[in-house]
């Protein structure tokens, strides 16, 4: 008789409605690939990684966050109760999670009245591979605002033996460590006139939320009446007809910091870009530390040079935040490079830009 009634039971609810297979996200996962294909741009993760600790039980899944520094906690119910969580800036987002088809599905209300009016709304679908090594993220927002109809963003994270392994990973791979050299873009003409000062490159990071940037410049009264022209072989700084080999006196560099919310596609950066207009700069960004290198031939090391932070009122524009540093440069070659090692007030480094003029 039981048997019967247990067979009719199961004939009535098939498996699938009995319960539903949840998928175990605990692990560390290392970022490595970012894809936006709305915009048709694919980018790896590697120069700001981003380390995922998660910790699944029986009622809750339990993500840290590690980026360049910043660490955040969020926790979500499995039961698919709503939580509140706070990201290390301050915004609230009101999350619930659900399974479906395999996948986990997070529904999150963002609300930060610093860059929108109303609640955003977010939604992030994570599914792990068949093998559990690779898991991958993919992120929705509406409203959709500026973005292409088109647009959709896939995140892509390899499973790390450990966490240590995971950071001692990060450590080697950040963009921090890199001393970033930007060349011209491809068909960009540059202007053979110089007196306004050169632009030697920028460097930056994402952080937890936010994309932090430096853009480093060299002006000095040594620019006036340089002229860049075209070698047969190179290219060559006059004054007056006459050949410049090298440098002379001192010059300054101008450093300009920018912070902007991150990802850059989720909000508009128009009057949300900090250290420009009226935004202010967090404590720790307005008081970095600087290492000044010459590279070429003959290296001539600056070691860590003082700056001022300035900000210019202009009349027709919002006061521009910048750090400025004297740079001496007396007979220093041309083609030698300026290394910056921009680092924070504790002395980790931030970024490095090297450019020549």
């Amino acid at each position: 008789m039981w048997t019967r009634v247990s067979l009719l039971i199961l004939l009535l609810c098939p498996a699938p409605a009995l319960a539903q297979s949840i998928p175990d996200f605990s692990g560390v996962f290392l970022r490595n690939h970012v894809e936006d294909d709305g915009v048709n741009t694919i980018i790896s993760g590697a120069d700001d990684p981003l380390v995922l600790n998660i910790m699944q039980g029986a009622d809750t899944l339990k993500v840290i966050e590690m980026q360049n520094g910043a660490q955040a906690t969020n926790v979500y119910d499995l039961r698919g109760r709503p939580m509140i969580n706070v990201s290390p800036d301050g915004v609230r987002n009101k999350d619930r999670i659900k399974f479906k088809d395999g996948k986990l599905v997070m529904n999150s209300e963002v609300t930060d009245p610093r860059f929108f009016t109303t609640p955003r709304l977010t939604k992030e679908t994570w599914e792990l591979s068949p093998d559990l090594q690779t898991l991958t993220i993919q992120p929705q927002i509406e409203p959709r605002g500026r973005l292409p109809r088109d647009f959709h963003r896939i995140e892509t994270y390899t499973r790390q033996t450990s966490l240590r392994a995971a950071l001692e990973k990060v450590q080697t791979t950040s963009g921090m460590n890199k001393c970033k050299s930007v060349p011209p873009l491809p068909g960009h003409r540059v202007s053979p006139n110089i007196f306004h000062g050169i632009d030697l490159g920028y460097t930056g990071f994402e952080e937890l939320g936010w994309d932090v940037s430096f853009e480093a410049r060299l002006v000095g009264e040594f620019f006036d009446n340089l002229i860049r022209t075209n070698s047969s072989e190179s290219i060559e700084i006059r004054r007056d007809g006459k050949l410049v080999p090298t440098y002379s006196g001192s010059l300054t560099l101008e450093v300009t910091p920018g912070i902007r919310p991150h990802p850059g596609w989720e909000f508009s950066t128009m009057g949300a870009i900090m250290g420009r207009g009226n935004k202010p700069l967090p404590d720790w960004l307005q008081t970095p530390r600087f290492r000044i290198k010459w590279v070429g031939p003959e290296n001539r090391d600056l070691g860590e040079v003082p700056s001022k932070f300035s900000q210019q009122p202009w009349s027709d524009l919002a006061p521009f935040k910048w750090y400025l540093l004297v740079i001496p440069a007396q007979d220093v070659p041309l083609t030698d490079s300026l290394e910056i090692h921009i680092l924070s007030p504790t002395g980790n480094q931030l970024g490095c830009i090297s450019g020549h003029i």
